[in-house]
């Protein structure tokens, strides 16, 4: 059973932990070790996630088992009134593929009721990531490079219609 809730302050450190896990299990593939560790430590330190949690214009969710333990997380935010952008949306390796991923990007939906579209960006070597939002209905709309620590990366933007 997979309860989707939203974060508290109190769970950063876990969800931190989470982050870290997913990335290495996502990013491994195709960035080296220490750009994914420089990188996390400055998108997921401890005071980014609580302030995050703590914007009330920031959808943080989690999602957890019956004993507690976050299996997963997504953040989001509504850039516009009917534009909802998903800033990220994980999952533990050892949960994938078990419908946690579409319980995470519902609740997120959910929580701005008015959005009429749902927008993301997901790196195109993360084959895991775009088969799963492919699956969930988004839709490619454009490609662009970006660098990240020196690493260029195809980011694939995608969107859903709601």
């Amino acid at each position: 059973m997979v309860n989707v809730q939203p974060a508290t302050v109190e769970e950063v450190k876990e969800i931190k932990q989470v982050l870290s896990e997913t990335w290495n299990d996502t990013y491994g593939p195709f960035l080296p070790l220490e750009v994914i560790q420089k990188i996390t430590s400055l998108w997921h330190s401890l005071e980014g996630l609580a302030a995050e949690i703590e914007d009330e214009r920031v959808c943080f969710s989690v999602a957890k088992d019956e004993h507690g333990d976050i299996l997963g997380l997504v953040t989001a935010g509504r850039p516009s009134e009917k534009v909802v952008y998903i800033a990220r949306l994980y999952v533990l390796p050892g949960h994938q593929r078990q419908g946690v991923g579409g319980k995470l990007l519902e609740a997120c939906v959910a929580a701005f009721p008015r959005a009429l579209l749902v927008r993301l960006e997901v790196e195109e070597q993360n084959e895991k990531g775009l088969s799963f939002y492919l699956k969930q209905g988004f839709r490619e709309i454009s490609r662009k490079r970006e660098e990240f620590e020196g690493v260029t990366l195809t980011v694939v933007e995608m969107e859903k219609k709601l």
